[in-house]
């Protein structure tokens, strides 16, 4: 007689049965971006899938097409590209430019004769043709709350009883909260209208910039394609605001967009290398400098202090008596000026060079300390051409000054919380990097040969998106002298943002891994740096910098900033408190780690 299995073993090989049948459900139907990269590595490794599909990407094109592939940046002959490596494909047609970019997972058209640039392939494409010119950057939303993950992976798996907007609110506010804010708009002689395109599932918004001279670009329009995924595609277009040919031509090829699943990896092709300016420099400059770039690399490292103190004691007050207690005389001193509210602090800078000081100088643009970021934005007012006269006569004293200095100018610009950052400026770096190079030329054509020029982002962009990383900022070689590297250990205050201790090697491993492939040639500068001491042990993290910082070679100068951010919302508390001498004991511990390295 057959023995029946009994009813409690029935139910837990039901639930068994029902459990992974659950599990490969939510493996299959899951855009969660931990386990998206496992798909597509089974998808696309494992089983030897592709996501060439030459009908789709043909539709439409006249027999008369002509292709061309691109494999790392460069035009292959092969005609069977390989789709594991950095892979795209053009095709021309004569009324359209169809671009199909494996590596980002995108197949987009733009007006005949569009050409593409894809040295920052890693990053983004930009493209330009007659009229426009475009950035298209696959993105993610990174910034996502336990409720945010708990919500989309309810609509990804069951997704007839759950919708989610998380990513659709992330790209509404960390992409566009200052183009779509009205007070922003109005201070800042900026138009924006936005909607929504159901039948692509895109956000689209359209800016028109007053002011502007001819020549430059001042009608935007933005594109952000939504995926079943946290990923989405972000497009912008710049032309002419009263071309309304090319406007209309560029939103009706946005419909065509085609987003699939990205193969390959892609590369850089970048080419930053140190020029350096000798002519430009007077002979002080150029030693100073030159002390800094010796060709045996053997340099001792600089050590360089900000104090709140030195706006109001000067130079005289703490510092000197910070000075006495570590046994070190601080070769370096941060100071920082705001334009245009602040003239060339030049008593200051001569009273430091009479000390043996060099100033690392930091400009930023800013009437409003970085407080307001709604407020009117110098760095659009210079981009129009409406502050030269004030530039100039700034310039003018810091030549008048005539001895060397650092110039830090607007450190931090891919971030959300400076005035000159690039998300609070029509979300466009652009800008930023031609304000930059009009700045570096009236400082030449006013004479200005004792300024060294430090290029300086934050080690976390805001919003961490790859339009908004730090080499889209980059200036140019020529107006680039050393590389600035800014990396906090914030500590654990703000625990609604997910603050974490970090240890010096954990931020600048990072910071050398993601930098020193493009800028090896750059001698670097630590600008500002310190480690709070709330939510962890201060004094063994200032002891394991000293035994790291010497990790990496190319870095010349750190200066320690020695103050703290304050918690407003809660009566000033101090939320990082970065103070040197916070308690006898960090200070000790900064002291020994001095003697331990100037030890002979």
């Amino acid at each position: 007689m057959k023995k029946t299995k009994p009813l409690w073993l029935k139910i837990l090989l039901t639930l068994i049965a029902l459990g992974v049948a659950a599990c490969v459900w939510e493996f299959v139907s899951s855009q969660n971006p931990y386990v998206l990269p496992v798909k597509r590595w089974v998808k696309y490794e494992v089983l030897g899938m592709t996501t060439e599909n030459i009908r789709l990407e043909t539709a439409g094109l006249s027999d008369s097409r002509q292709v061309t592939y691109y494999e790392d940046g460069r035009v292959d002959e092969d005609a069977d590209p390989d789709t594991d490596e950095d892979c795209k494909r053009v095709y021309e047609d004569g009324s359209i430019t169809r671009l199909v970019n494996y590596t980002d997972g995108y197949q987009m058209d733009f007006p005949a004769g569009t050409e593409f640039d894809f040295d920052l392939s890693p990053l983004f494409t930009t493209g330009k043709g007659e009229h426009f010119d475009m950035t298209v950057s696959r993105e993610k939303a990174d910034y996502q709350s336990i409720k945010d993950v708990i919500t989309f992976e309810l609509s990804t798996f069951l997704p007839w009883f759950f919708e989610d907007y998380t990513v659709e609110n992330y790209v509404y506010h960390y992409e566009y909260r200052f183009l779509l804010d009205e007070g922003w708009q109005q201070n800042n002689g900026v138009t924006t209208t936005s909607w929504t395109d159901d039948l692509v599932n895109a956000y689209f918004v359209e800016a028109q910039v007053d002011g502007l001279a001819d020549n430059l670009y001042d009608g935007y329009l933005y594109v952000n394609y939504f995926t079943p995924s946290r990923e989405y595609l972000r497009v912008m277009f710049r032309y002419q605001k009263e071309d309304t040919a090319t406007r209309n031509k560029l939103l009706e090829l946005a419909k065509n967009t085609r987003i699939f699943d990205p193969v390959g990896t892609a590369v850089y092709r970048t080419n930053y290398e140190l020029e350096l300016p000798e002519a430009n420099w007077s002979p002080e400059t150029a030693k100073q400098y030159l002390s800094f770039v010796s060709a045996d690399k053997i340099i001792p490292l600089q050590w360089g202090i900000f104090l709140q103190d030195f706006y109001v004691n000067g130079f005289d007050g703490e510092l000197a008596e910070l000075e006495q207690e570590l046994d070190y005389t601080f070769p370096v001193v941060l100071y920082y000026r705001h334009f245009p509210t602040h003239e060339f602090p030049a008593a200051v800078m001569q009273e430091n060079y009479e000390a043996g000081r060099l100033v690392e100088l930091t400009l930023q643009l800013t009437d409003n300390n970085n407080t307001d970021m709604f407020a009117k934005s110098p760095l659009l007012e210079i981009y129009r051409g409406n502050m030269d006269e004030e530039l100039r006569a700034w310039a003018r004293a810091a030549a008048d000054f005539g001895h060397p200095f650092l110039f830090r100018l607007n450190n931090e610009m891919n971030s959300d919380w400076t005035s000159y950052g690039g998300v609070v400026n029509m979300a466009d770096p652009a800008i930023f990097t031609a304000v930059w190079q009009r700045i570096f030329r009236i400082f030449q054509e006013e004479g200005v040969d004792n300024c060294i020029w430090i290029f300086n982002p934050h080690d976390r962009q805001a919003p961490p998106s790859n339009w908004n990383n730090s080499l889209a900022y980059y200036p140019g070689n020529e107006y680039v002298q050393m590389i600035g590297v800014t990396g906090y250990n914030n500590g654990t205050y703000y625990t609604q943002w997910a603050e974490e201790w970090r240890e010096f090697e954990d931020i600048y491993d990072q910071i050398w891994e993601e930098y020193h492939p493009h800028f090896a040639s750059f001698p670097w500068i630590i600008t500002e740096f310190a480690s709070s001491g709330i939510g962890g042990d201060k004094v063994s993290w200032i002891e394991n910098m000293f035994e790291h910082i010497g990790d990496y070679p190319n870095i010349r100068i750190a200066v320690w900033f020695s103050f703290a951010d304050f918690d407003d919302a809660n009566g000033g508390t101090p939320a990082r408190t970065y103070w040197l001498d916070e308690t006898p004991e960090t200070l000790e511990a900064f002291r020994q780690g001095l003697k331990k390295q100037l030890a002979p």
